[in-house]
């Protein structure tokens, strides 16, 4: 299998390819960076194509990206309009990374998806999108379909002597501001030692591979602030490192999650304020709580399951 794609989520790719060596990725080069090798290392099985020597046929099918905000920022949309536009002859896949913020936003970008099939990162955002109107691709199959991403095992898993301070990592912009959980993460550093990592915290963005994954396998909490995003990848890969979870609800991570026992799910402001003041004082407990936390990722969110699911996508566009 070959799929063109182009430069969007890194990190997607990345876990994509890792779990996937048999399939062939090429990624157009139509938007900067092509790919940042300090964030991620390129897998061997995704190469690059410029906007020129680009032919469609050379691909089995192109998958496509698009996010809540690609209906009011025109030059986001822009990629996804042109790979759509000179890939119409193979079948296309869009990856939805985002969950509806309205009623018109959910319409204009239906609109953009122009009835092509759709696999959103989290059941919860799949059942956004469809509105509950049971909407079918031009295929007539249903149009959202949840993947729940995998992982191969790269990262780091230190010990408890390791293991200190409470963080989040936490990006985002006035446009995001809501969506990301920012104005809770201002709230908890006044009343918790929560470190912020992101543009806007007050510690500075581990963008070497090896340094994030560092950060993680050295954190003890991880807390996670947003309920729209579907299915973040820094918080599973705190996860996947140990870190102990607390987690605000939403987008199916209850699923993994048994609140005490393997990570913490917090519903109000008082709560997490306690729970992440109990982690403090408690680095034992933490450690235990993040090592099941651990094990349920390693279960949850391997690779071979991941795998599958997107090869049973490839085949219902493909066939």
């Amino acid at each position: 299998m070959k799929i063109l794609e182009y430069p969007w989520h890194q990190a997607h790719l990345f876990r994509m390819a890792s779990c996937m060596p048999d399939v062939e990725f090429t990624v157009a080069r139509i938007r900067l960076p092509e790919w940042n090798r300090a964030q991620r290392p390129v897998p061997d099985n995704v190469g690059f194509v410029d906007e020129y020597d680009l032919h469609q046929h050379d691909y089995d099918m192109a998958i496509l990206h698009l996010d809540q905000w690609c209906d009011r920022m025109n030059l986001r949309a822009l990629p996804y309009r042109f790979i759509k536009q000179i890939t119409k002859e193979i079948p296309q896949v869009i990856i939805m990374h985002g969950t509806p913020d309205s009623k018109h936003n959910r319409q204009a970008i239906l609109r953009l998806m122009d009835g092509l099939p759709v696999v959103c990162n989290s059941q919860q955002a799949a059942r956004e999108w469809d509105g509950g109107e049971n909407l079918k691709d031009r295929f007539g199959r249903p149009q959202f379909v949840p993947i729940i991403h995998g992982y191969v095992d790269d990262f780091y898993n230190y010990g408890p002597e390791k293991r200190h301070d409470a963080i989040t990592i936490c990006s985002g912009g006035d446009l995001s501001y809501e969506y990301h959980g920012l104005p809770l993460v201002q709230r908890l550093k006044r009343d918790t030692g929560l470190l912020w990592y992101g543009p806007r915290g007050d510690r500075q963005w581990k963008s070497n591979y090896h340094e994030y994954r560092d950060l993680l396998a050295s954190t003890s909490v991880y807390f996670s602030p947003t309920r729209r995003a579907p299915m973040p990848g820094s918080r599973t890969e705190a996860m996947l490192s140990g870190a102990c979870i607390v987690s605000v609800p939403g987008n199916d991570f209850e699923n993994y999650i048994e609140s005490g026992v393997n990570g913490y799910i917090v519903s109000t402001y008082d709560e997490a304020v306690r729970i992440l003041n109990k982690l403090a004082a408690k680095p034992a407990l933490a450690y235990a709580v993040g090592q099941r936390g651990r094990l349920t990722a390693l279960a949850a969110f391997n690779p071979a399951r991941y795998a599958a699911d997107w090869k049973q996508m490839m085949e219902r566009v493909y066939l």
